[in-house]
């Protein structure tokens, strides 16, 4: 079993890296294979308006971080989802995170929510979701260190209130937004093959 997973890692990287060299990259797209990875994942508060519902799972560190925030019930509505930034000056790139919708009584409860990483320089990355509300006026937005393992959970407030942190005083956050930074998608790869490689040795 160990030896199938191996060689399918192995054709999987290989399968990648042709077709990439197939599509002759852009300078972004080979930049990007080269930096941290940003993941985030969507937690609702449980409200009369956002009922219980099951979910992805929600890890023990986020629960964790949450319960210290004040927020005891509260479920997941999306998986961890990827955000890519442009890291180029030309180079666009629009993220999609969640629609929105909820599986649950009520559906449509939300507007969908985009991410982005507007700036990443000096060991350090700044990540951004909005959206929730058709005028898009909520959003989580934080500075973290661009290192794999950093992680934090970040409230979604309204955009003003961001800017005046006095205004933040008894708004209770629509929404959480949970952020890990990984590896560099090579690197997770070569990872993964390594480790493989050490377990069939130990057998």
């Amino acid at each position: 079993m160990g030896y199938r997973f191996f060689a399918l890692l192995l054709i999987l990287n290989a399968v990648t890296a042709s077709e990439l060299l197939a599509q002759t990259p852009t300078r972004g797209a080979i930049a990007r294979q080269q930096f941290n990875q940003v993941f985030v994942k969507v937690i609702v508060p449980v409200t009369e308006r956002t009922p219980k519902q099951d979910g992805p799972v929600v890890e023990s560190w986020v629960s964790k971080q949450l319960k210290e925030a004040g927020q005891s019930e509260y479920f997941a509505v999306t998986n961890w989802v990827p955000v890519c930034d442009g890291l180029l000056a030309d180079d666009d790139v629009n993220n999609d995170i969640w629609n929105g919708k909820l599986f649950g009584r009520r559906t449509g409860n939300f507007c969908p929510v985009g991410g982005d990483l507007p700036e990443r320089k000096d060991g350090r990355v700044v990540v951004l979701a909005n959206g929730w509300d058709p005028g898009g006026g909520h959003e989580a937005r934080v500075e973290l260190l661009d290192e794999p393992g950093t992680r934090t959970v970040e409230p979604v407030l309204p955009s003003n209130a961001r800017k005046d942190r006095t205004r933040t005083e008894g708004v209770k956050p629509i929404a959480y937004v949970a952020i890990l930074i990984g590896p560099p998608p090579s690197a997770s790869i070569a990872s993964q093959i390594n480790v493989k490689s050490t377990e069939q040795k130990g057998h």
